[in-house]
């Protein structure tokens, strides 16, 4: 392989590279967007179903609590991504989420 053709290989390379890192960073903002967009009702959802625990129990599925033990052990979940879980859960803002006690 000649040096002129080492040089256009390793140009090439580096300009795809660059090509890909900013592709990268075009999408992973869009990315991004659309998972948020996206795990808001797949949240809800879950939020819903612990409001019923909530309002026809009159019981909660907080960490640490009877109810939240089970879920966590329902879900196969560790104590700490049942926490992560019911902090995310709070943290969605929607009035069902947030209103989980």
């Amino acid at each position: 392989m000649s040096i002129c053709s080492r040089r256009h290989a390793g140009f090439e390379a580096s300009w795809a590279g660059l090509l890909v890192i900013s592709l990268l960073s075009l999408a992973l903002p869009v990315a991004s967007a659309l998972a948020a967009n996206d795990l808001n009702p797949d949240i809800e959802k879950m939020c819903q179903g612990l409001a019923v625990i909530n309002t026809e129990l009159g019981a909660t599925a907080a960490p640490g609590t009877p109810m939240g033990k089970r879920m966590q052990t329902e879900l196969s979940l560790s104590q700490a991504q049942y926490g992560a879980l019911w902090s995310l859960m709070k943290l969605t803002s929607t009035s069902t989420c947030s209103s989980l006690y």
